[in-house]
């Protein structure tokens, strides 16, 4: 055998499986996941239905490349364009404004990959593993470090239960608003985007700066 044919042969299956991720990500645009078929996602990336069964071995084993997508688009963003620079001497306000303008720029361009991963993430938890908890781990962090920035203001005492809330009201509010818009209490809403996510952050200030 030559040694060339196992590289050419990995080589291939790398491409094959970029040529799927591609498709799986334009599909995801258009539709949910549980509508998208395998025979969709083979026409889209130009393969046989058996090339994808040879590389997937059925449409969940979809749904660990649909985190990946998410979490190599929320690096991507957050160390590029998305990337909050916070001046200590503009204040908490001033920071908390441009971190929910950041987060809702992301939920905006993104949000069709938000909305899958996080809905999997609680139906097959078993299918993403641990990714998931150490993403919401590191985002418990950038919040205890951005407080902890701003301690001469943040008035809450405990300060792991004020980062935990911080992760969970810039999580659970933008995105109650940007994918379930016609859903839920979201539907009450009729104030511009840029208003709600203005009125996020000094929500977030509101709790910070009382103290318990």
């Amino acid at each position: 055998m030559s040694q060339g044919t196992k590289p050419a042969r990995q080589e291939r299956s790398r491409q094959t499986r970029d040529r799927l991720v591609a498709a799986l990500d334009t599909r995801l645009r258009e539709k949910p996941f549980a509508d998208i078929t395998i025979a969709e996602l083979a026409q889209a990336a130009d393969l046989s239905v058996g090339a994808v069964y040879r590389r997937f071995e059925n449409k969940d084993a979809f749904i660990p490349v649909i985190f990946e997508l998410y979490s190599t688009r929320l690096d991507a963003f957050m160390s590029g364009e998305g990337r909050v620079e916070v001046d200590p001497a503009a204040g908490l306000r001033s920071a908390l404004h441009k971190a929910c303008g950041a987060a809702w720029q992301f939920l905006v361009r993104h949000g069709y990959l938000v909305r899958a991963a996080h809905l999997y993430a609680r139906l097959r938890p078993d299918l993403i593993g641990d990714d998931w908890e150490e993403l919401l781990g590191q985002a418990r962090q950038s919040a205890a470090t951005l407080l902890e920035l701003f301690g001469d203001e943040v008035k809450r005492r405990d300060a792991d239960e004020a980062s935990q809330m911080f992760t969970y009201l810039m999580n659970t509010l933008p995105i109650e608003r940007a994918l379930y818009r016609e859903e839920g209490a979201a539907v009450v809403l009729t104030i511009s985007d840029e208003r709600f996510v203005a009125a996020i952050a000094d929500t977030l200030y509101g709790y910070l700066v009382t103290a318990d």
